[in-house]
């Protein structure tokens, strides 16, 4: 085992990383480690952008089709269609950025889509 000291973590972070080991039963090592795994694990996948689009709209066999997260950005109009559920965006979506408009059906709410965005000017469901 290592022993490593990190600078510069935010006083709030590491309070809510330490309550969140805590409540999770594990030594605040233990939560660095598993996170850390995780990470690797992650990084030996693909991650796709997919942008500098006008237009794009996504379907459930569109995300299917990826073998990793995809990165969605520079992208006008950004549109999910009806078959897109939560489960499949949360595991196939990594993040939505610099997009302008984002639109959803009634399978998603927009509190999921933010979750995932960053410098999203509106969300709004299809009408």
């Amino acid at each position: 085992m290592t022993d490593v000291t990190i600078r510069g973590i935010e006083d709030e972070v590491y309070a809510g990383f330490a309550a969140e080991a805590k409540r999770r039963g594990l030594a605040i090592g233990e939560l660095t480690t598993q996170i850390m795994q995780a990470v690797l694990q992650q990084g030996s996948r693909p991650i796709y952008r997919i942008g500098n689009l006008d237009e794009l709209s996504v379907s459930k066999r569109d995300l299917e089709s990826m073998d990793g997260p995809v990165i969605f950005s520079n992208i006008d109009s950004l549109e999910f269609e009806g078959d897109v559920e939560w489960q499949l965006f949360k595991e196939r979506v990594e993040r939505i950025e610099n997009v302008d408009e984002v639109i959803i059906s009634k399978s998603l709410s927009k509190f999921q889509i933010l979750t995932k965005a960053k410098n999203v000017e509106s969300v709004r469901s299809k009408k």
